[in-house]
């Protein structure tokens, strides 16, 4: 009897915990004790200890999920094992989608914040930002939808919105929070349904400090899910969940192949033909005009990717000068990338304007800066006569990076809404020209060309209506400390205004590191009259410190739970 009642509490409790609904209390069995102990009842408190401890054990299917290939030879070793031991951690897990119908139990139910204010945030989203997503970051047009079929993709989507919404900073911490919690839970769960992989791949797409360990997990779990092989299936059927199965792996892969290059580390997608028939998804009939404009980041990650594999990891050694025909090479694929794709884009977007054009440039700029500035690895004084020209396009291509995003209104008001990557490498490119400018002077870029376009860039960043913890409002003061290095002793320095500040609460005041090492944040650049700091010409760490450092009051508190990638 104990163990039949154990079984129906097992069952009751998985069925709540796919529903999303609360746990059950532990199951209460003490009052069955309190009969005189016989013979008769010790043999069930044995049966009942044998079966707690049986429970340690990995959970089986009472009978195998059949799979279509199971009248043929096993194509994976995995399906050979899992019809043998019926453990279910080794088959892909089901649909995770909840009960429309249930009763809504969330963070916004218990009264974390307040109904007008998730509202309003819902809407920040779907109006403003969704669109730097190609709209496939949530599907549903009302906030009720949203909350009855997926808490984490509400938690994220409202995450998400507040980090750009100048008056949510305080709600931004307790969303933050609850999508911090609830992908905690999810970590170990058997969970599978397109909006779990959606909340994961928007968080890394806008969290630069989550970004890392949540694409990571998302790529894992979305291949156990054989989202992975979603551009095949999606030609092949031509319906719409498979359709949109290739959009959320369109996103991870980008977030991957973002991260690959800001923290000079591998991708985790290697298989080229997971995404190569991208120009099939576009023939599709289900294809819109924003499937162009994430194919077109696609066709662009892979040439970044192959760019990637041919430099290989920063060693502090100098490129070879025979590199220098695969650079030209590199060179004619970006240009015939923006040529192609200036022709295809939709010229505007109903939330992001003409973004989709120009932000295609900027792409262009920053590709170009990520292939050219290469050649400066391992130089120490001057650079050889045959990486001249490249070098100088590396400069010419910082330099359009933060001239473009001053000068184009359209661009200007999108700081606000773009990725992560995107403002990460622009602060790579601002601190580009000033190492640059410092080391190399006259040469390639003047000092005073970058201490105008860095303060001009300052200044645009704080007339911005952001959130507190953007990332735009996290660099103004790291991005003064440059200008502070760069301005003539003696001259006037930028007044500062009211910006986060960049030492976490446990840094002195002379910004030595919070851990006590004696170390400055910008040490190691050499010069005789600024302090030195480090003129190493690598991608990563974008600001010469962890980006992470960046935060304070709080905002890092739980990253106990997702460790620093490092």
């Amino acid at each position: 009897m104990l163990s039949d009642l154990d079984q129906m509490y097992s069952a009751v409790k998985e069925m709540r915990s796919i529903m999303g609904l609360p746990e059950l209390p532990p199951l209460q069995v003490a009052r069955l004790n309190k009969r005189k102990d016989t013979p008769g009842t010790q043999v069930l408190e044995n049966g009942t200890s044998q079966l707690i401890e049986d429970n340690y054990g990995p959970s089986c299917d009472n009978s195998p999920k059949l799979t279509p290939e199971d009248d043929r030879l096993p194509h994976a070793p995995i399906h050979s094992l899992y019809t043998l031991t019926r453990m279910r951690a080794l088959r892909s897990p089901g649909s995770g989608n909840e009960n429309s119908g249930a009763v809504i139990n969330d963070f916004i139910s218990q009264g974390s914040i307040t109904l007008s204010d998730a509202e309003r945030l819902f809407a920040v989203y779907k109006d403003r930002l969704d669109g730097f997503i190609y709209s496939i970051g949530c599907p549903y047009k009302t906030l009720d939808q949203l909350r009855r079929k997926s808490s984490i993709l509400c938690a994220a989507t409202l995450t998400i919105a507040a980090l750009h919404d100048p008056a949510a900073d305080k709600v931004y911490g307790v969303c933050n929070a609850e999508l911090r919690r609830l992908t905690e839970k999810s970590m170990l769960q058997r969970q599978g349904d397109r909006d779990y992989f959606r909340a994961l791949a928007i968080a890394s797409y806008w969290l630069s400090d989550l970004s890392w360990t949540l694409s990571g997990h998302a790529i894992r779990r979305a291949a156990e899910c054989n989202i992975h092989n979603s551009y095949s299936l999606a030609i092949r059927d031509q319906s719409e969940e498979a359709m949109d199965s290739a959009r959320i792996w369109s996103i991870l892969y980008i977030c991957d192949q973002h991260l690959a290059i800001l923290y000079d580390r591998p991708a985790i997608i290697q298989d080229d033909w997971l995404t190569q028939d991208w120009e099939g998804i576009l023939n599709c009939p289900l294809a819109t005009d924003q499937d162009e404009r994430l194919m077109s980041q696609v066709e662009l990650m892979g040439i970044l990717r192959n760019i990637r594999r041919l430099f290989g990891p920063d060693k502090g050694e100098e490129v070879p000068r025979l590199y220098l025909s695969q650079i030209g090479h590199y060179h004619r694929q970006l240009d015939q990338w923006i040529a192609k794709w200036t022709a295809r884009l939709p010229e505007g977007h109903p939330g992001i304007g003409a973004f989709p054009r120009k932000g295609a440039l900027f792409h262009f700029h920053l590709a170009q800066l990520y292939l050219y500035s290469h050649v400066f690895r391992g130089q120490s004084n001057t650079i050889p006569g045959h990486f001249l020209d490249t070098a100088s396009m590396a400069v010419t291509s910082a330099s359009a990076i933060i001239d473009i995003l001053l000068t184009d209104p359209d661009l200007s008001t999108s700081i606000v809404g773009i990725p992560s990557y995107l403002l990460s490498m622009t602060a790579f490119a601002a601190m580009f020209l000033a190492k640059v400018s410092h080391k190399y002077g006259q040469d390639f870029f003047r000092r005073e060309q970058a201490l105008d376009q860095i303060t001009r860039l300052i200044r645009h960043f704080r007339s911005l209506s952001m959130g507190k913890w953007h990332l735009a409002n996290l660099m103004i003061r790291g991005l003064e400390t440059v200008t502070s290095l760069l301005t003539p002793q003696g001259t006037d320095k930028i007044p500062p205004q009211n910006a986060v500040p960049v030492l976490p609460e446990n840094a002195n005041g002379n910004g030595m590191d919070m851990y006590g090492n004696g170390s400055d944040i910008f040490s190691a650049m050499d010069g005789t009259t600024m302090a030195t700091w480090d003129t190493h010409f690598g991608l990563s760490p974008i600001f010469g410190f962890d980006p992470s450092l960046l935060d304070v009051d709080g905002y890092m508190q739980s990253m106990a739970i997702f460790p620093n990638p490092e």
